[in-house]
């Protein structure tokens, strides 16, 4: 039913906007995971977004994932959707992403089921004049079901372009769970445009964090264990016209496990 809402959302603009010229860029992306004890998942990710005038957009995501290990499976289905509008006479942009989490829990042997149902939402207002770039937000994640958590994350995102070819992303962020949990982390990335068809980034993580969203790749993670360190490694090549290749490794830790991400994604865009 929620995939019908969104759906029905992205018409909805799309036809708000049929008298401007309007951008789509879909892109899917599998994603690997291997856990330190032996659990393994598998990743499915669909996103597209909707530009109308090459300033705002509108973006919908759909995502399935599977975990398993001898005791245990675990699935759960992610829906997205991010509203974005600049106000081009204050040069401001407010945006805010909405997430919605279907998770199911069960042993491996049936004799023990349970579900969750949660929902995230974040707004976030950016300002700035190149080179630098600054915003404030906060994303608030409820989760019911098996495990009851409320999660307040504030967030400050920060960009910096030394020259053109470097971009240099600072996200420090204070996370207050329920149960009297308090965390304080600092995500950064450095992206490096090589050309116009290659570009890298290299990211890493400091301190401590549970439920952390990335308010811009629109990624959640919504671990129960404390996360203490991530880095990753992302390459872009646009291989024909307009089709771009992503390859990514990703290594998370955690209190009692660590788990390698291996992601290849896929992405286009073309104009209506």
């Amino acid at each position: 039913m929620l995939n019908k809402i969104l759906t029905f959302l992205l018409i909805i603009s799309i036809i708000g906007y049929s008298q401007s010229k309007l951008s789509l860029q879909p892109s899917g992306y599998f994603t690997y995971g291997n856990y330190s004890d032996g659990t393994s998942a598998n990743q499915y990710t669909f996103f597209l977004s909707v530009t109308p005038n090459n300033l705002d957009y509108l973006v919908t995501g759909i995502e399935h994932i599977d975990l398993s290990n001898d005791l245990w499976n675990y699935s759960q289905n992610n829906f997205a959707l991010g509203l974005h509008y600049w106000l081009t006479n204050h040069n401001l942009k407010i945006k805010t992403d909405l997430m919605f989490i279907d998770g199911k829990y069960k042993s491996s042997d049936n004799t023990f089921k349970y579900g969750d149902n949660g929902y995230l939402i974040s707004p976030e207002i950016l300002s700035g004049v190149y080179p630098f770039y600054y915003g404030f937000g906060y994303a608030f994640f409820s989760q019911s079901g098996g495990n009851k958590i409320n999660s307040n994350q504030f967030y400050l995102n920060l960009y910096y372009y030394p020259t053109y070819k470097f971009l240099i992303n600072l996200i420090p962020s204070f996370h207050l769970i329920s149960k009297n949990e308090n965390y304080t982390s600092l995500n950064s990335s450095l992206t490096y445009f090589y050309s116009y068809k290659l570009w890298f980034n290299a990211s890493f993580a400091l301190g401590s964090k549970k439920f952390f969203y990335h308010p811009d790749l629109m990624v959640f993670f919504n671990q129960l264990e404390t996360q203490k360190g991530n880095f990753s490694f992302r390459a872009n090549y646009n291989f024909y016209k307009n089709l771009v290749a992503s390859f990514v490794y990703q290594k998370s830790k955690f209190v009692t496990f660590e788990i390698d991400y291996f992601v290849f994604g896929i992405s286009s865009k073309f104009s209506l």
